[in-house]
C-alpha cells in the first residue's frame, strides 16, 4: 500500500488511480499527484488542481527518515526542507518561474 505524504508549507504528494477502458478491458493507471498547501497557494494566487482525494489521510513528512536517508541530523534535514519551501515561496512572490524537482516521488 502506497501512502501519500504531506510536507508542511509546501503541499501533499500522493499516487492517484484512474480507471480507463482499453478496448473491452478496464485498466487502472497510477500517476503521481501534487496538491499545493493552502498557505502557499493563497499567498501566491496559485490554483488548486484538486488531484488528491480530500478525505484521504496523508502521512506527515518524517524529518528523521529524511535525515537518515541523507545521512544528516534531523535538525539539518528539517532546516533544509523549510529553507527550500521558504525560497520557493520568495521566488513565487517575485513572479519568477520556478521548477521544484523531487527525485523518487511517485
Amino acid at each position: 500500500l502506497l501512502q501519500g505524504v504531506r510536507i508542511p508549507t509546501l503541499g501533499s504528494f500522493d499516487v492517484v488511480s484512474t480507471r480507463i477502458q482499453i478496448g473491452n478491458r478496464p485498466v487502472t493507471l497510477r500517476r503521481p499527484a501534487f496538491r499545493v498547501a493552502w498557505s502557499l497557494g493563497s499567498a501566491h494566487n496559485l490554483m488548486d488542481n484538486g488531484d488528491l482525494p480530500g478525505d484521504k489521510e496523508l502521512e506527515p513528512l518524517h524529518y528523521s527518515k529524511v535525515a537518515t536517508a541523507a545521512r544528516v541530523s534531523r535538525r539539518k534535514a528539517r532546516c533544509c526542507i523549510l529553507g527550500t519551501t521558504s525560497l520557493l515561496s520568495r521566488c513565487l512572490g517575485k513572479g519568477w518561474n520556478v521548477a521544484l524537482i523531487l527525485r523518487d516521488v511517485g
